[in-house]
């Protein structure tokens, strides 16, 4: 799993909104579990979130510098993206696009297939300090 790094929040770009109940539901998990359960995905040559705007929100809003990303290949066929919304059409172009111009879609907008995602790896909270 040598493609998790550490990485700086700040660093990051998002191509969705957020669920500000979402929001707080996660941020009292992840105070209570002590840890970060899973990393988000990004795009390693945009650092676009991919998957975990709310883990990346919430770590922000608690004060957290840092959080643990699966670093991937946005430009590989095995990564595919779906809407969930049938009034919008997305392709990876496209959310690359809106990243970049800082206008990201509605929360929940769309669905990134990741083969081989790394999960369950309980990072703790004092490694992102």
């Amino acid at each position: 799993m040598k493609k998790i790094k550490i990485i700086p929040i700040q660093q990051l770009k998002i191509h969705e909104k957020i669920d500000k109940k979402n929001l707080a539901k996660l941020k009292s998990q992840i105070l209570k579990d002590g840890y970060l359960n899973n990393p988000i995905i990004v795009d390693k040559d945009n650092f676009i979130i991919l998957d975990g705007h709310h883990r990346a929100h919430s770590l922000l809003d608690l004060g957290y510098k840092k959080i643990p990303a699966y670093l991937v290949d946005y430009c590989s066929r095995k990564i595919r993206v779906i809407s969930r919304r049938p009034e919008i059409i997305i392709n990876k172009k496209e959310i690359i696009r809106h990243a970049l111009a800082r206008k990201p879609y509605p929360h929940k907008t769309s669905k990134h297939l990741i083969p081989g995602r790394p999960q369950s790896l309980r990072i703790p909270l004092t490694k992102l300090l």
